[in-house]
């Protein structure tokens, strides 16, 4: 057993089914959810609860993770939790009860996938070679999940990712924690909420860095959870959504493949900043409510934005704050970005679909990333960080 331990394959297992199991719940979720009668605006209040319940559980978390030196063992825990709130979400078709066990889901899978990314890039291998199997896993559950659901049944697709989620813990359980330099903790370095807070507060880059996540991913969230209901109003199915989701995530890999690469050339702040335009042009195609076909050949936009900054994110947070508030810091950013923003986005985003249209929606999320790229270019690495 202690042969296996830190072994290759566990690393890209936890990976590869940690996404697995997060799209078979996430990509048709507000299509599920439509598909028994919520209203989008309902719809928006259950997708935006995650992201409302994350401003508690990612930092509080991360910091978790901080305080026990275990990414790992909270990871796990996480991720027992997580299959009970799939099931209750799969058996159930209560408004109250698909709220909570869906929020409480989407949001511990959003506090373990920055633990289990420092685990990754603090393991022997290249981080984004590890990261290419999340893309694999989620490319093939993509399309599954939209065969499972229009074939088979949507309960047959949340045990998918049930049972994703048991093989990620296996894989967890089978690779070690990050090594953290150890030093004596005495009263001026104990670490607490308070000096971390301090710490973080004066960080003037990393404070920019959080701006640009609220918007970046308040606006890509907001996208991700809507995107099978723009789908379907254009008339497309469940398998199309599926589809759309394989090829935009198949394209990721080789984006991962190159990010090792990239940004040991380019400077972060030029990678955000490209990551944002790319969006941009994304939402402002959609505004234009293009046929089924005209939205799944620009795939290519998932990968050139989401991907590029999700991979510079935990090496961008580890060079702007100390080694030992790195959970704590990446559960804060991910609580603003995916928590905070995509909340807020989502609300706002769902009232304006039952209001007005898709195209204002989309027009809305343009808004939204714009403020973001202006954002990065104010953004400027410590003088002592060279890029």
């Amino acid at each position: 057993m202690s042969k296996l331990r830190d072994h290759y394959l566990f690393h890209a297992g936890i990976s590869c089914f940690f996404y697995l199991g997060y799209g078979a719940f996430t990509v048709v979720l507000s299509m599920y959810c439509q598909d028994i009668g919520m209203s989008a605006s309902q719809i928006a209040y259950i997708v935006s609860f995650a992201p409302l319940l994350s401003i508690v559980t990612q930092p509080f978390f991360g910091f978790l993770a901080d305080k026990w030196h275990s990414p790992k063992k909270v990871s796990i825990l996480l991720s027992f939790a997580n299959m009970l709130c799939m099931f209750l979400f799969a058996i159930s078709r209560n408004f109250w009860i698909l709220l909570l066990s869906s929020g409480l889901a989407v949001s511990f899978m959003n506090a373990v996938t920055p633990l289990t990314d420092r685990i990754g890039v603090s393991s022997p291998y290249q981080f984004g070679k590890i990261r290419l199997w999340g893309s694999v896993g989620y490319a093939i559950m993509a399309q599954v999940s939209g065969l499972l659901y229009q074939y088979i049944s949507p309960f047959a697709n949340f045990m998918a990712g049930i049972l994703g989620t048991f093989i990620t813990i296996i894989c967890i359980y089978m690779v070690s924690d990050p090594k953290l330099s150890e030093a004596p903790e005495t009263n001026e370095n104990k670490l607490s909420t308070v000096v971390v807070m301090k710490e973080l507060v004066h960080n003037i880059p990393f404070m920019l860095f959080l701006v640009i996540s609220f918007f970046f991913w308040g606006a890509c969230s907001t996208n991700f959870n809507y995107l099978s209901i723009f789908i379907k109003s254009q008339g497309g199915t469940a398998s199309q959504v599926g589809t759309y989701q394989l090829f935009a995530t198949l394209f990721e890999i080789p984006m991962i493949l190159a990010t090792d690469y990239i940004i040991k050339k380019i400077p972060y702040r030029y990678i955000m900043m490209f990551a944002v335009i790319m969006s941009m042009l994304n939402f402002a195609w959609y505004a234009t409510l293009p046929s089924v076909n005209m939205i799944i050949y620009v795939f290519i936009f998932k990968g050139f934005s989401t991907v590029l900054f999700t991979m510079i994110t935990v090496r961008l947070v580890m060079v702007l704050v100390k080694e030992e508030y790195v959970s704590t810091a990446y559960g804060i950013q991910a609580m603003l970005g995916k928590g905070v923003g995509a909340m807020l986005f989502q609300l706002i985003g769902g009232r304006i679909i039952d209001a007005y249209s898709m195209s204002a929606f989309y027009l809305f999320l343009f808004a939204g990333i714009t403020i973001a790229f202006v954002v990065t270019l104010f953004f400027r690495m410590p003088k002592k960080v060279r890029e």
